[in-house]
């Protein structure tokens, strides 16, 4: 609630541009809150900002590094709100307020003329559980309601009844973030609940391709095939990168926003994601794909979670390592082994499986690569180690 003043005059110009940070507590570490201030650079007039039309500065997620500030004009941030919204539409805020997702949220819902409802999780609270948003939505009346989570957040509701008929509810679920699994999509519909997977990035305002098609007013540029790095421009996009005009300058250009995605688009427009364009692993002089070998495994039955990484060792030597939530037990490295053989061939196969309670995440709900990262240099397990 502490947000919506200051967001509402940002938006309108009555008010100073704002930069959202999380306070520190259980899931905000004070080293994590000091990387979005540095990228962010708030009240230093030293640094004074960009562009007078820019109402906020957001840090993306630096699941790999440390975030970048992005430069977020009002303009941008509300040009797809009618399209989305609809009519008169009751927001559920369920993801943390100072990442895209749920700022987004937060926008949309001052566009709808609506206060957004919390989940009582929000900030870290309290976990996430099917109770706690079914208590939100319970509290959503009179209007169609829309919600944004990630796939963790889905896969968790879609495990109860609690869970399921709050869902059912819902007029609209975006999941985004990362990919969205078939196997969870296909559930989700046996259980009548209809799932939007939204593309999009802080650069882009968040989410403007929406199950594979952009929205009005969004284009998005790239081969038809091979795949190649994706183009993305519209009226929702952010004016820059705080403190970083050369970085700027490469990323927003003429054409667009170039990301950091290989995918393609077909002649009618549909866009179709492959992975990421520092997600293409070299391992024995192959190239594979991160996010293919990712969708082999979660499609495995019992595979809750995944997450691949890169590690890279000595000599630049590469290695893939495969951090899964599963209920599979001691045969998962070996299910897991031969499933990708048998679907991508041997280049693909992790060399070691992190079998983990969780997946860590980041506040914003992605998972935490780098973490996984010195998970898997400690295990003893890599090529290298042997």
């Amino acid at each position: 609630m502490a947000l919506l003043g200051p967001l509402r005059q940002a938006i309108t110009g009555a008010g100073p541009a704002i930069a959202p940070l999380p306070v520190t507590g259980p899931t905000i570490s004070a080293a994590y809150l000091e990387r979005l201030r540095a990228a962010t650079c708030p009240d230093d007039a030293s640094k004074p900002l960009e562009a007078e039309d820019v109402a906020a500065v957001l840090a993306t997620s630096g699941s790999m590094g440390q975030p970048k500030g992005v430069l977020l004009t009002a303009a941008g941030l509300t040009a797809l709100d009618q399209v989305v919204n609809g009519a008169n539409a009751q927001w559920i805020a369920a993801l943390p307020l100072h990442s895209m997702g749920g700022f987004n949220v937060a926008v949309r819902a001052l566009a709808s003329g609506r206060e957004p409802i919390a989940v009582a999780s929000l900030g870290g609270a309290t976990p996430f559980t099917s109770a706690v948003f079914a208590d939100a939505v319970k509290r959503a009346s009179g209007a169609p309601i829309h919600v944004s989570l990630v796939a963790s957040q889905l896969r968790r509701l879609l495990a109860d009844d609690i869970g399921v008929t709050a869902l059912q509810a819902c007029a609209l679920v975006l999941v985004g973030a990362g990919p969205l699994a078939n196997r969870t999509r296909v559930l989700a519909e046996e259980q009548g609940v209809k799932v939007v997977a939204s593309y999009g990035m802080t650069e882009t305002s968040g989410g403007c391709v929406f199950d594979g098609l952009p929205l009005p007013g969004v284009q998005v540029h790239g081969p038809t095939d091979p795949a190649g790095t994706l183009i993305v421009n519209g009226p929702m996009l952010a004016a820059g990168y705080r403190l970083a005009p050369e970085l700027s300058r490469a990323a927003f250009t003429s054409a667009g926003f170039i990301t950091s995605d290989l995918g393609s688009v077909d002649g009618a427009g549909f866009v179709t994601i492959l992975g990421r364009a520092d997600d293409v692993a070299i391992i024995n002089g192959v190239n594979v794909s991160v996010l293919a070998v990712e969708q082999v495994i979660g499609e495995i039955p019992g595979v809750e979670a995944v997450s691949v990484i890169t590690v890279i060792g000595p000599d630049s030597q590469s290695a893939l390592v495969a951090a899964v939530e599963s209920a599979i037990g001691p045969t998962l490295e070996t299910v897991i082994k031969a499933s990708v053989q048998q679907q991508l061939g041997t280049a693909a196969v992790p060399c070691h499986v992190l079998d983990l309670p969780g997946l860590p995440p980041l506040p914003n709900g992605k998972v935490d690569r780098a973490t996984l990262i010195k998970i898997a240099g400690q295990s003893g397990r890599l090529p290298w180690q042997l």
